[in-house]
């Protein structure tokens, strides 16, 4: 039985291991494909670049690959006769844990002069919007907590509008615009303490404090931006595209993590030796509540959470998989009012506020060949999440002013079926359909439901060795109201000499109204209910250089034009409410206006990247983001406008091997800086906000972030340990 124990504190604690003789290794696994049918490729080549001696292998007659080499950072590269080339890099090989590669390649006829793809970069046909996402990444990168979203929060384009939480704007929408995808199907934000970040402490679907998928879990993830593949709607910022690993099927593994955030323990492994079938096991509980109840409460709240998330694989022996998959957590929060009113800087200070929330999800995958030259796929999952939160306010006195209830639910029933297949050499092409059943009680205590009916198809047609074409089209009905959208989709790439590559897309996609912070019933200005989709058309142009096998440059230009965005028609006398009713510049407070589908708004910006993988024993990833997102008629900043971001991001290790084991040192670091969003100026009397000035018309400051990781590994026979401060 094969063990890995890891247990990281801020500052560690690492559990002690074993001295052995010889040199630790570690083994890497996993199964080539072909990109289109899903068909195991017998006879790649496997490799693990730049060792010496050469670690390499051929796959098996299922496509199956195993290797072992030194631990440490490595790139692997898969190659096979009429398929392009493509490289896993930043693979961390780590003593006593299996890792797992399942690797696509893309048929090709020639070979393209010094042109690799990544599998780690953007998996679709055009090198534009789509960003990876790893276990890596989360264990690397300083202050993002081993959580997915927080890892997305470095990527060009996106800003966090709170570091106490994981929402995300993307290229200058609210977070209410990104949604979450779990195994292929739409699922409820997998957040514990939503409420955390927002700017009225009210309960969110965007976001929270932490991802209840740790990474710990993570498989094939990405953040999907711009027109997005054709199987991915109902959002207009991002998607947040998470896989889930397969568990080892070589022998049992168990790790053991404690940071600031929490204590994890997984377990993973075969139901049976020598079998294909495997489990995946986390639980994670959290320090803040083992300190909280100590008394010991971190910015005078109590905080706790909890979740459990499982991955079990079922793999057929005709090929094809069933999988089934699922998670679960707990959160809550206390705050009480200071005794002490000279001590009330923020709003919430003079509140006692109890905030608990429950989500979950279960779900299934199933893939099977059909015939030589196709693939079906379908997906069933149900999530739901409940957020609860009183909050009883005070005066200066001492007297309760109100109470003030606010509660969210919102559930999902997602049903994905897709068939993938091949037409001759050049020729690609997928037909599926989505359902999913949204039912929700808002803030305002109003119940809705409708089913998202999206069926779609797809072509990709190999124009030439070097020119790529893809068209594609959808339709989206929403029942609740009978509101439809046409979703078309165009893109076309080229593969230029020397690494270099160019693409250009084009689409339109929808997107459902945010019930949850609008009033539904209707009041004497009318009902909501009539407040259809939104659409979002999109021009992306993007550009991708691979300098050499380490270092790429990436860059997107955008366009996006919002129609049919909700906002408030005039009334009598009273000037155009458009300003400062457009659900465009929403996020976190309820409306009680009456809305049409009206306004209008754009998003315009560049994204560069560029991005040293971890080789020669360091990384760097520079990025930044000019952009303008702008509403209205009189073409105002929208609450999204803070026009830049930028991150540097960079990691050096020191290794020294000696006495049967590997010592490295780590450093890692981050420097974030991003201008300001938008606010309404206001006054406050007697604990309310009153508007006094132009909506969004004042900027915040700009904020300047430095956040170091520093850290020592220490790999043995079967085993590593990490300190991490």
């Amino acid at each position: 039985m094969r063990s890995s124990y890891r247990l990281t504190f801020l500052p560690a604690l690492v559990l002690p291991a074993l001295l052995a003789a010889q040199t630790p290794t570690a083994v890497v696994r996993g199964q080539v494909t072909d990109g289109a049918t899903g068909s195991a490729l017998s006879g790649a080549t496997v490799m693990l670049v730049g060792t010496d001696p050469t670690v390499g292998t051929s796959t098996d007659s299922a496509g199956h690959f195993r290797l072992e080499g030194p631990v440490g950072y490595h790139t692997l590269r898969v190659q096979f006769v009429g398929y392009g080339t493509v490289e896993v890099p930043d693979l961390w090989l780590r003593a006593g844990k299996v890792a797992v590669q399942q690797v696509a390649l893309e048929a090709s006829s020639v070979a393209l002069e010094g042109f690799t793809v990544s599998a780690l970069a953007r998996t679709d046909p055009t090198p534009m919007g789509s960003r990876a996402i790893t276990v890596e990444q989360g264990l690397r990168y300083p202050a993002v907590f081993y959580d997915p979203t927080r890892v997305a929060g470095t990527f060009a384009g996106v800003v966090t509008p709170n570091d106490q939480a994981n929402h995300l704007v993307v290229r200058g929408t609210s977070p209410n615009a990104t949604n979450y995808v779990l195994e292929g199907a739409e699922m409820v934000s997998p957040n514990h303490l939503s409420n955390a970040g927002t700017a009225s402490d009210l309960p969110m679907l965007s976001g929270g404090g932490v991802n209840i998928l740790s990474a710990q879990m993570l498989g094939p993830s990405r953040l999907l931006t711009g027109t997005l593949p054709i199987e991915r709607g109902n959002a207009f910022g991002g998607v947040l595209d998470m896989g889930l690993r397969n568990g080892s099927t070589t022998g049992q593994e168990w790790t053991a993590q404690a940071g600031l955030i929490g204590i994890d323990l997984s377990t993973e492994g075969p139901f049976r030796t020598g079998g294909r079938s495997s489990y995946l096991v986390n639980y994670r509980y959290s320090t803040l509540g083992i300190l909280s109840a100590m008394g010991v409460d971190l910015g005078d709240e109590a905080i706790t959470f909890q979740d459990l998330s499982f991955h079990v694989a079922l793999p057929f022996r005709s090929g094809g998989e069933f999988r089934v998959f699922g998670l679960g957590g707990t959160s809550s929060n206390v705050f009480e009012a200071k005794e002490d009113t000279a001590d009330w800087e923020f709003d919430k200070d003079g509140s006692d506020i109890t905030y608990t929330g429950r989500t979950g999800a279960v779900g299934g995958t199933l893939r099977l060949p059909a015939g030589e030259r196709g693939t079906f796929r379908s997906t069933v999952l149900l999530s739901s999440t409940e957020q609860d939160r009183e909050e009883v306010r005070f005066d200066p006195d001492g007297s309760a002013i109100d109470t003030l209830q606010a509660d969210l639910s919102e559930s999902k029933l997602s049903v994905v079926a897709a068939y993938d297949g091949v037409a001759g050499a050049r020729l690609r092409w997928t037909v599926g359909a989505s359902a999913m059943k949204r039912d929700m009680v808002n803030l305002l205590d109003e119940r809705t439901d409708g089913w998202l009916l999206r069926p779609y198809a797809n072509a990709r047609w190999s124009v030439t060795e070097r020119l790529t074409a893809e068209l594609g089209m959808g339709y989206a009905h929403f029942t609740f109201n009978g509101s439809e959208a046409l979703e078309p989709r165009a893109a076309l790439g080229l593969q230029l000499r020397k690494g270099r590559r160019i693409a250009l897309s084009a689409g339109q996609r929808s997107m459902l109204p945010w019930h949850h912070i609008m009033r539904m019933l209707g009041s004497d200005l009318g009902s909501n209910e009539a407040v259809g989709l939104w659409r979002s058309q999109d021009v992306v142009l993007g550009y991708d250089h691979s300098v050499n096998g380490r270092l790429n440059v990436h860059v997107e230009v955008y366009h996006q034009r919002l129609e049919d965005v909700p906002s408030s028609p005039p009334v009598g006398d009273l000037p155009d409410l458009e300003r400062t009713s457009a659900q465009v510049n929403a996020w976190d407070q309820t409306s009680g206006s009456l809305l049409v589908d009206r306004s209008e708004a754009t998003n315009t910006g560049v994204e560069l990247t560029v991005d040293h993988h971890f080789a020669r024993a360091f990384f760097y990833q520079l990025n930044g983001t000019w952009y303008d997102s702008r509403y209205g008629e009189n073409n105002d900043p929208s609450r999204w406008n803070g026009q830049y971001q930028a991150n540097l991001l960079a990691g050096k290790e020191w290794a020294k091997e000696g006495d049967g084991k590997v010592r490295t040192w780590g450093v890692s670091g981050r420097v974030t800086a991003a201008g300001g969003l938008r606010y309404t100026p206001f006054v406050v009397e007697r604990r309310d906000f009153v508007y006094a000035g132009e909506p969004w018309s004042q900027q915040l400051n700009g904020t300047f972030r430095l956040d170091l990781r520093v850290y020592l590994k220490t790999d043995r026979k079967g085993r590593t340990g990490m300190w991490a401060l």
